[in-house]
């Protein structure tokens, strides 16, 4: 008898509960939210997902800009370096053919040309001789 009265009172609290849960789930509550209300918050949440939307598709537009002058900048900083290095290496170039290139003479005077060579290479002449007479004089010493 005690298994009875137990499954007797297990049923009962059971039936109790169910009755309970019902009556107090059924009701009205202060909670419930009316059509206009669900409406209102419907088309609130569409206006946000369209906000949304819309800043999705600028953050995407600014993403691919950013993208194509990751791809484009190193391709001018590319040039750039490398048009300055052709400048550098045809800087001496430019500087020997400068140096080579025939020059029409300004004045081609022999009267100055003679000057010329009487004051500086006549006496850069004497005295690489003086020089070369010296160092044999020496030279014809100490083997003496």
């Amino acid at each position: 008898m005690p298994i009875l009265r137990h499954l007797i009172a297990t049923i009962v609290w059971m039936i109790a509960m169910t009755l309970m849960f019902l009556l107090i789930g059924c009701g009205p509550s202060g909670r419930d939210l009316s059509d206009q209300q669900w409406l209102g918050m419907q088309e609130d949440l569409q206006t946000e997902r369209t906000e949304v939307g819309h800043q999705r598709d600028m953050l995407e537009s600014d993403r691919r800009e950013f993208d194509a002058r990751e791809r484009s900048d190193p391709v001018v900083a590319a040039s750039i370096s490398s048009a300055a290095l052709l400048l550098c290496c045809c800087l001496p170039l430019v500087l020997v053919a400068f140096l080579l290139w025939p020059r029409r003479s300004q004045t081609s005077d022999p009267d100055v040309q003679d000057v010329w060579i009487d004051h500086v290479v006549v006496p850069l002449i004497e005295e690489t001789s003086q020089t070369r007479r010296l160092a044999q004089a020496t030279a014809t010493q100490r083997l003496a």
